[in-house]
């Protein structure tokens, strides 16, 4: 090996031990700051909020309990502020980290209530974009289609529990991603046999779905219904339409 290929090693080695000091001593530093400021974002939801800065920084301090206003950064562990967060049913997803001017930013995701569940008039649930079964908010009540069963239902934590609770979570994805539909639909009830009514929000017919399933050709139907039957027929002229079978319209 040349004199100069031992220079230039030595060279290498020196400028690379040199910035691993000085990102030992960078770490070092920002581990010794405090955290003066902490900056809750809340990821919109269609702009319902069913927490708030001031729960999550509860909720991440344990009820004051634990404090991170004016502790060392090398003091705090991320993961367990964000599982303590989490613990909010309708926290979908926290994120905690450090900055470099000495802030701990938290960046929530909410879950999105796509229906509201009851039996009876009580025991209400909200069942969520990811067909979870969440309690109902004190703080905030979301516009969603109301969903009533003749039955006690048997799902405690996930809709996707049962074969038969995961199709009534497809048709409340489908009605939840239809914009038309969205709005259309205010009530679903689902009988003691698993069949499934629908109430309109605008007309007044019941509309009989029957079991949760050939969504495509059901919804369809019933937009033929809307565009071409009763603006014919009058408004009010049925009281129920029956989608259940196969290449039919059925009003009544």
């Amino acid at each position: 090996m040349s004199k100069e290929e031992k220079k230039n090693i030595m060279i290498y080695s020196f400028s690379g031990l040199l910035l691993l000091s000085l990102m030992t001593f960078v770490g070092i530093k920002n581990n010794s700051r405090k955290i003066d400021v902490v900056t809750v974002e809340i990821l919109d939801q269609d702009g319902i909020f069913f927490t708030d800065q001031l729960e999550v920084v509860d909720l991440m301090t344990d009820k004051s309990a634990d404090y991170v206003i004016g502790v060392e950064m090398g003091d705090l562990e991320p993961k367990i502020l964000e599982e303590r967060v989490e613990a909010n049913p309708f926290v979908k997803d926290a994120q905690v980290y450090r900055d470099l001017k000495g802030n701990l930013q938290v960046k929530v995701k909410q879950s999105k209530p796509i229906a509201r569940l009851f039996v009876g008039g009580k025991n209400d649930r909200y069942i969520d974009s990811d067909g979870r079964v969440l309690p109902v908010n004190a703080k905030h009540t979301a516009r969603v289609p109301l969903m009533e069963t003749e039955f006690e239902f048997g799902w405690d934590k996930n809709l996707n529990e049962s074969k038969y609770g995961t199709q009534v979570f497809e048709l409340l994805q489908y009605i939840e991603q239809d914009e038309f539909w969205k709005a259309q639909i205010a009530h679903i009830l689902i009988k003691k046999d698993g069949e499934i009514e629908l109430y309109p929000q605008v007309t007044k017919q019941t509309i009989v779905f029957g079991m949760p399933e050939d969504f495509d050709s059901k919804f369809s139907k019933l937009m033929t219904f809307y565009k071409e039957i009763l603006p014919k027929k009058g408004w009010n002229t049925y009281s129920r339409v029956n989608l259940k079978f196969e290449n039919q319209i059925i009003c009544e």
